[in-house]
């Protein structure tokens, strides 16, 4: 599978990013209970239909505060608002997503790879006329925290 050794690579940055506290937290588990399809999912509407934010890895199923990972889905048509993230990796799944970091568009296509850092402000703009599937890693974690507002669902 093409995308499997971009998938790898993906997972080996996110490790890399997390402190060495994280990852002794991660070596010292002796349980194994981390499988899951969501925690929960968060919608917002838009023109072109409702964005979604599904919940992957966060406190409640990592076990403690540390990274997050989400899927989400942006509408066809969707133009977001700029905002910073103390860290973001973001992994394109379908379509094409316009990638805005500090007013530079970057046309990310299936299996590339955008990160914002702090001081970076970044923009998505959903740049397929079926929307954009992306995973996002939050290594650092806090930012599902940011979706409250949002309607919610939760995920079994």
């Amino acid at each position: 599978m093409k995308t499997m050794p971009i998938a790898l690579a993906t997972c080996t940055m996110v490790l890399a990013a997390c402190g060495d506290a994280d990852r002794e937290r991660v070596v010292t588990r002796t349980d194994y209970d981390v499988v899951v399809t969501g925690t929960r999912q968060f919608e917002w509407d838009t023109d072109a239909g409702p964005g979604v934010i599904k919940v992957l890895l966060e406190q409640s199923n990592l076990g403690g505060p540390g990274a997050e990972v989400a899927e989400i889905f942006f509408p066809p048509g969707y133009h977001g608002t700029t905002h910073p993230h103390e860290l973001e990796i973001i992994y394109v799944l379908e379509g094409e997503l316009d990638h805005i970091v500090n007013g530079e568009s970057h046309i990310l296509e299936p299996g590339m790879i955008g990160v914002v850092r702090e001081p970076d402000l970044v923009v998505h703009r959903s740049h397929s006329t079926g929307g954009v599937r992306v995973l996002v890693f939050w290594p650092l974690g806090g930012e599902v925290a940011g979706f409250a507002g949002m309607r919610e669902t939760a995920l079994h």
